[in-house]
């Protein structure tokens, strides 16, 4: 028994982890947001400039302006190469053996950018990543949800231009209550026509009716968030039973005010009533945390022990839209790094 006082261990070694809930303009290194903001002309060459941004978020809407801030740094498809490739190095630094990061190509061609072009670049710089650290990093598709479903249509017009191989799957986040998630149902059936899987935001500021609702219309494979569920008993049944994947991401949810304390944060209480749950850094950039760093806010916050870690990292790989082969090498090396 751990004497009274004594500090939380440390989380069990967990090299091998995958993170599928990333966002490409939020998962920046520090020093990656600096080199481009010099080239842009942007105050966040100053490193204090961003970490005092970082500091200020405390509810959803500072969190979107930021990001936004982020994104106009962006000038040419060689930035965004050069930013995949520095983003891959340093999440394969924090033992992550396997990333699946939201990019989205209606903010590139906001941005007067070719998104076909840009795409290619963080293919071509998650490639470099995995060359030089093993980590493989795959894209997810993202559309922004209050942009609505024709905006939606266009992420996969580019998709069917540009089939690359590291695009895996196609979601919707962005302001859950804009648009009802029924609105995007032919959207989801076209994804999936076009091979893609799917997630979709969902629960983390909206209820528990909008999550029956994302999973009645879209039918995704998983869900990012989703912690609303804890309200409502028969929907946690009925995410357990379907084997429904909630990749929920603690330190987001708080600097969103999504949750209000840490301490109350209801990833214990989905893992109690049997929902599959894996652990996310979601926009680790601009929250100032890494994805060991949600495992360590699992132990230390909320008390899980080993077992439940260990439980989380395997969920992890279930969760991935990766081959069959490569989820059971994940497995293997997450139960060699015990």
């Amino acid at each position: 028994m751990k004497p009274e006082g004594t500090a939380p261990a440390s989380p069990p070694s967990l090299a091998g982890l995958a993170d599928c809930h990333l966002h490409f303009e939020g998962s920046l290194p520090a020093a990656q947001v600096s080199a481009l903001a010099r080239r842009a002309g942007h105050a966040f060459a100053d490193p204090e400039a961003f970490q005092a941004a970082r500091r200020a978020v405390a509810k959803s809407e500072d969190f979107l302006q930021l990001f936004a801030e982020v994104c106009r740094l962006f000038r040419r498809p060689e930035d965004y190469l050069e930013a995949a490739e520095s983003m891959g190095r340093s999440l394969a630094d924090d033992g992550v053996a396997r990333a699946e990061v939201y990019v989205s190509p209606e903010i590139f061609s906001l941005l007067g950018l070719d998104a076909a072009a840009c795409l290619r670049a963080i293919d071509e710089g998650f490639r470099k990543a995995g060359e030089a650290r093993g980590i493989h990093c795959a894209i997810l598709l993202d559309a922004v949800r209050h942009w609505g479903p024709e905006s939606a249509d266009r992420v996969l017009d580019v998709y069917a231009r540009v089939p690359l191989p590291s695009i895996v799957g196609f979601g919707i986040g962005g302001d859950e209550k804009a648009v009802p998630a029924a609105a995007f149902a032919g959207i989801y059936l076209r994804a999936r026509a076009l091979g893609l899987r799917t997630s979709i935001h969902t629960g983390e500021w909206d209820g528990p009716a909008a999550i029956r609702e994302a999973l009645d219309a879209l039918r995704p494979d998983r869900l990012d968030h989703g912690i609303a569920a804890v309200e409502d008993p028969r929907l946690l049944a009925r995410l357990a039973e379907e084997d429904t994947i909630l990749w929920v991401a603690p330190t987001s949810n708080l600097r969103t005010g999504a949750v209000a304390q840490a301490d109350k944060h209801p990833l214990k209480r989905l893992l109690e009533a049997g929902v599959r749950v894996a652990l996310s850094a979601d926009d680790p950039g601009l929250f100032a945390t890494t994805t060991s760093g949600e495992y360590r806010f699992a132990r230390e916050t909320l008390g899980l022990d080993d077992r439940d870690l260990r439980r989380l990292a395997e969920n992890s790989w279930h969760g991935a839209f990766c081959s069959r082969e490569e989820r059971i090498a994940g497995l293997r090396k997450l139960e060699t790094s015990h």
